[in-house]
C-alpha cells in the first residue's frame, strides 16, 4: 500500500512537472512598436519680387481755350433776274481749341474729341489726331457759328514699361518627422512539456 501511494505521488509530480513547470523553449514571432524618421515634402509660400510689362498712356499737358475768329462766304442775292448782291464778305465764328503738348520722353498720337460742338463746314469730324514729338506743341480745332457749352477729352497713345511687383509662390520644402512603425521580431519562451507537445 505504501509502494501504491509513493508510487501515486510520483506520478502527480511528474504530472505537475509536465503540465505547469516551463522546461523547453520555442521560438516565436512577436510585433513591436519602434520610432523611426520619415522624410516628406511640403509645398511652403515665399515672396518674390516679379517683373513685368505694363502699358501706360503718354504724359502731357492741355489748354482749352475759344478764340473769336471770321471765314469768307459768298452771297449772292438774285431777285427777277436781276443781281442785287454778288460779293464776298466775312462772317464771325468762334473756334474751340485745344492745345497739347506732349511731355513724355517718346513721340506719339493724341486723340482730342469734341463733344456739344456742331461745326461748321458741313459736318467735319469732331475728332482731331494729332502727332507729337517730345516737347512738341500742336492744336486741335473745331470751328462752329457758336461754341455755346461745350467739352472734350484727349486720349494718349502708350508705351510699355518695366514693372515689378511682390508674388507669393510656391516651393517644394523637403522635412523631417517621426513616425511609429511595427516589425516582427523572434523571440524566444520557455514553454511546458504539455504545451509543447499540444501546440508545437
Amino acid at each position: 500500500m505504501k509502494i501504491g501511494i509513493v508510487a501515486g505521488v510520483i506520478v502527480l509530480i511528474i504530472a505537475l512537472v509536465v503540465c505547469l513547470v516551463p522546461l523547453k523553449e520555442v521560438a516565436y514571432t512577436a510585433t513591436v512598436d519602434y520610432q523611426d524618421t520619415e522624410t516628406y515634402y511640403e509645398d511652403e509660400p515665399y515672396q518674390d519680387t516679379e517683373t513685368y510689362n505694363e502699358a501706360i498712356p503718354l504724359s502731357y499737358d492741355e489748354t482749352s481755350y475759344v478764340k473769336d475768329d471770321t471765314i469768307k462766304e459768298h452771297r449772292q442775292i438774285i431777285i427777277g433776274g436781276v443781281v442785287f448782291q454778288d460779293e464776298v464778305v466775312e462772317v464771325p465764328i468762334q473756334v474751340a481749341s485745344v492745345d497739347v503738348k506732349n511731355t513724355d520722353d517718346i513721340a506719339g498720337s493724341f486723340t482730342v474729341s469734341f463733344s456739344g460742338i456742331t461745326p461748321i463746314f458741313g459736318s467735319p469730324s469732331l475728332t482731331t489726331k494729332l502727332d507729337l514729338s517730345p516737347g512738341e506743341v500742336k492744336t486741335a480745332t473745331c470751328p462752329a457759328d457758336d461754341v455755346g457749352n461745350w467739352s472734350y477729352s484727349v486720349t494718349p497713345s502708350t508705351k510699355m514699361i518695366e514693372k515689378q511687383r511682390t508674388v507669393t509662390k510656391h516651393r517644394q520644402v523637403e522635412k523631417q518627422r517621426t513616425v511609429i512603425k511595427q516589425r516582427s521580431e523572434i523571440r524566444y519562451k520557455k514553454v511546458t512539456v504539455l504545451d509543447y507537445l499540444l501546440h508545437y
